[in-house]
């Protein structure tokens, strides 16, 4: 998959496209940071596909679209303290349920990355915690703020941290 950027003058519009073996489509998903995003797919043999993302890449770097500069980003962690060292089967599922909400989230606004989530030390005890590369932190703590309101685990069990 590849994710470009490009800033614009009222906000930051992403392109980004990848190869779904599964289905054995090239897809292709654009808009602006922070809306649900436009989706295009045509079935594709791989080797058609790998040339396809070339040509993607290409077009995209010369309309001004590049990887987001480390600068431009910001960090966020999504806490889920835990009752002991280790999680729970309760406090697992209820971090693959956040994880999996927010991802989406995150990703069909083109909000960024969520990595999986890691025990961390955190308050005298411990946290799982779920890290967000982000190009802007507002409308990342609101999707992330819609995507645990969306589920099952209670907002009031999930933290929002700046780095």
């Amino acid at each position: 998959m590849i994710t470009l950027y490009r800033r614009d003058e009222q906000a930051w519009i992403y392109r980004e496209a990848w190869y779904d073996e599964a289905t054995g489509e090239f897809v292709i998903h654009h808009g602006a940071l922070g809306a649900n995003g436009k989706l295009t797919s045509e079935k594709v043999s791989a080797p058609e596909a790998e040339q396809l993302l070339e040509s993607f890449t290409a077009q995209c770097r010369e309309d001004g679209f590049a990887e987001p500069a480390p600068d431009d980003q910001i960090e966020l962690r999504l806490l889920y303290p835990l009752k002991g060292e280790h999680p729970s089967a309760s406090e697992q599922r209820n971090v693959g349920a956040v994880h999996r909400e927010v991802l989406a989230t995150l990703a069909w606004r083109g909000l960024g990355l969520l990595s999986d989530p890691v025990i961390e030390p955190h308050s005298g005890g411990h946290a799982s915690v779920m890290r967000i590369q982000t190009l802007h932190q507002g409308k990342a703590r609101e999707a992330v703020k819609a995507a645990v309101r969306a589920g099952d685990v209670p907002a009031s069990k999930i933290e929002l941290r700046v780095g």
